[in-house]
């Protein structure tokens, strides 16, 4: 298998980045599985990950000579900055007991990397006329961890896309007077 750990549609708000610098890494908090009482850190995996704007894919990277966390957070301050609200990373790392291990060498089938990449693919895109969503053979789900910052700028607009029917029948009403 390829894939062995992944998250899909983190939000950056919820994220503790660090600052730059040797040392001074971040956190890329998640629940293995999508449950447990501890979250464990991710920001040493290493993999691919994209970078989405309203759940389109607007950039795909690699993070292997450094660690994903780091690669991502750059994204921050270089040129893609303000130009994506979501990530996504699968990794080839593996996770044991607290920490993330560097992937190691693989053997693989062609059935393998073929259903692995159509998965990617399918997942990164949502094209439309696809019936299902293909499960990353062999790789474990990454949920990201609640926010340590629970009031974020998403935060405030998540909060009013849940009030907006309400205040739309409240303004139809007054413009009906």
């Amino acid at each position: 298998m390829l894939i062995k750990l992944y998250g899909e549609y983190w939000n950056p708000d919820a994220v503790e980045w660090g600052t730059r610098g040797a040392g001074n890494n971040g956190q890329l908090l998640g629940l293995l599985d999508g449950h447990g009482k501890k979250a464990l850190d991710f920001w040493d995996s290493r993999g691919v990950y994209a970078l989405h704007d309203d759940f389109r894919v607007v950039y795909i990277g690699q993070a292997l000579d450094q660690p994903l966390g780091k690669r991502i957070r750059d994204h921050l301050t270089d040129r893609l900055a303000g130009r994506w609200d979501m990530f996504s990373w699968y990794s080839l790392s593996t996770f044991r007991e607290k920490n993330v291990r560097k992937p190691g060498q693989r053997q693989t089938t062609p059935a393998d990397v073929i259903d692995t990449l159509e998965a990617l693919g399918i997942g990164l895109t949502l094209p439309p006329l696809n019936r299902r969503y293909n499960k990353i053979p062999g790789a474990r789900r990454v949920e990201q961890a609640k926010s340590p910052h629970p009031h974020t700028e998403r935060h405030y607009l998540e909060e009013i896309l849940k009030r907006l029917p309400e205040l739309v029948t409240k303004a139809n009403g007054k413009s009906k007077k």
